[in-house]
């Protein structure tokens, strides 16, 4: 006879002889459910008997003789299966794309499309958000440093010509007062810096170049940026603020102080100027001079006032600029030449021979000659130009007191770099979404199409004449269990009318 467990569907075929009494109690190997299996009096057909002798629900114990409780190794237990188990395992015959790898493809690609598309515009916006923040920080800087430095040269020209005024003062009045002791640097005579006729001649002069020396000590000791002050008469005779420098100049040969570039400049120009970066004589270092000439009452020119501005004392406040983006500032004059940057260095270039600045307004870079152009031009704003090393920022604004600009140079790549981040962990989770979304496709896939194959499989068997087969588990409470549920009472309603 045989026997199914109502619980897990398991199918059992049952020695009757093993059974003393009209029943017995047995154990479901598979799921451990009592099934109660009743001895047959007669022979009816198979399915007739064995589907009430197997219940999940014990009969009233009234109406039932003591059981006898044998378990289910003392019975001749064989699974039934081999139809069964072949519904199971088998797969109906599918063209085209199964249900199973629909869903997975649609689950993945909803995924991955949304997640592509989201991780898209996020990388997008964080590096335009990065990019206008970084040009943002960059101008800012630029137009606060030209700002800066506007007013510190502004200061300087102002003091220029106030020593000037009191130069001009000076030489028209007739009591210059007593010799100060304030050393004053003789003309070149061919052989050394003056001698004892000089000094008779030029003495009234000596006492006022030692009154404008005390001012110049007082305005150099006041401003951090001025290296040297010094006025330079036309009677080629100079008084510095420091006279220590007097020695330094006495060492080198044929010194010409209406000779130099700054002294030239103002006497041509007639009026205040800023110099191109020359080789200061005193220090050997590049300096800019700010000068301007002084007339006497009677309009002759009696000489030039001049301030030194160490570069190297612009180019370490430069370098102090901490805006990250591996970045660096420069100034540019209206002409393109470099007036301060980074490394800058007089070279082998003498005190006494013109100094050559780099040109950057014919650079072999296009795209930073227009900027440079924009520079010349007294223009501000910030534009980007391509290296073999990449793109750069250059954000840039004018310093009007020396017509000069500044730039600062900042590479774009530090700029998006956390943007780069972002992008690399997009795609990391992308791949793990990518994972975990076929895994789970696959899972909805399975747990959908398994039952389907189930039931198309059953009734394929049943189409073909088959009809002792195992009802199906019943597990599931969703439209598929409902559908087994009802697969199930036709098979039963099937096998009880065959049975008549």
């Amino acid at each position: 006879m045989i026997a199914v467990c109502r619980s897990c569907g398991k199918k059992y075929r049952i020695d009757e002889t093993k059974i003393q009494g009209e029943r017995v109690r047995v154990r479901c190997k598979a799921c451990g459910e009592i099934m109660i299996v009743e001895k047959q009096t007669e022979a009816p057909p198979p399915f007739l008997k064995s589907e009430p002798a197997a219940s999940s629900v014990p009969p009233s114990e009234s109406a039932l003789e003591p059981p006898i409780h044998i378990s289910a190794d003392e019975l001749t237990l064989e699974e039934e299966g081999d139809e069964f188990r072949t519904a199971r395992g088998r797969k109906p015959p599918i063209e085209g794309f199964s249900i199973k790898l629909k869903i997975t493809l649609v689950m993945v690609l909803l995924v991955l499309v949304s997640l592509t598309v989201a991780g898209t515009l996020a990388s997008t916006r964080s590096r335009a958000a990065l990019s206008s923040q970084a040009e943002n920080h960059l101008y800012q800087h630029a137009i606060q440093k030209s700002r800066e430095y506007s007013m510190a040269f502004a200061r300087i020209k102002d003091e220029v010509l106030g020593t000037a005024d009191y130069a001009a003062w000076v030489y028209g009045i007739e009591n210059t007062g007593a010799d100060m002791g304030i050393r004053v640097l003789m003309p070149w005579t061919g052989s050394g810096y003056g001698n004892d006729a000089l000094r008779d001649s030029l003495g009234n002069e000596i006492l006022t170049l030692q009154q404008i020396g005390a001012v110049l000590k007082s305005i150099v000791a006041n401003n951090p940026l001025l290296s040297l002050g010094y006025f330079g008469s036309e009677t080629k005779m100079t008084i510095f603020d420091k006279e220590e420098t007097i020695g330094i100049i006495e060492e080198l040969e044929g010194f010409d102080v209406t000779a130099r570039p700054w002294y030239i400049s103002a006497k041509e120009a007639g009026q205040t100027i800023w110099t191109e970066p020359y080789v200061d004589a005193n220090t050997k270092k590049l300096v800019v001079t700010c000068a301007t000439p002084v007339f006497r009452p009677d309009k002759t020119l009696a000489g030039v006032v001049g301030f030194d501005v160490l570069l190297d004392t612009i180019q370490k406040d430069i370098l102090t600029l901490d805006i990250g983006y591996q970045s660096y500032a420069f100034l540019a004059n209206r002409k393109g030449n470099v007036l301060v940057r980074p490394g800058m260095k007089p070279k082998d270039a003498k005190w006494d021979a013109t100094y050559k600045t780099d040109d950057l307004l014919h650079t072999s870079n296009p795209s930073f000659n227009r900027i440079i152009q924009k520079m010349t031009r007294g223009n501000k704003g910030v534009d980007i130009y391509e290296t073999e090393e990449g793109d750069r920022y250059v954000a840039y604004a004018p310093i009007a007191a020396i017509n000069a600009s500044m730039g600062i140079v900042a590479s774009r790549d530090e700029v998006v770099k956390p943007a780069d981040a972002i992008q690399r962990a997009i795609i990391i989770i992308w791949l793990i979404v990518l994972a975990v979304s076929v895994g789970v496709g696959l899972f909805l896939g399975n747990s959908i199409t398994r039952p389907i194959n189930e039931l198309t499989v059953m009734a394929d068997l049943i189409s073909q004449g088959k009809m002792d087969l195992d009802i199906l588990e019943e597990k599931r409470k969703d439209e598929i269990g409902v559908l087994t549920r009802a697969f199930n009472r036709l098979v039963i309603s099937l096998k009880l009318a065959m049975s008549r």
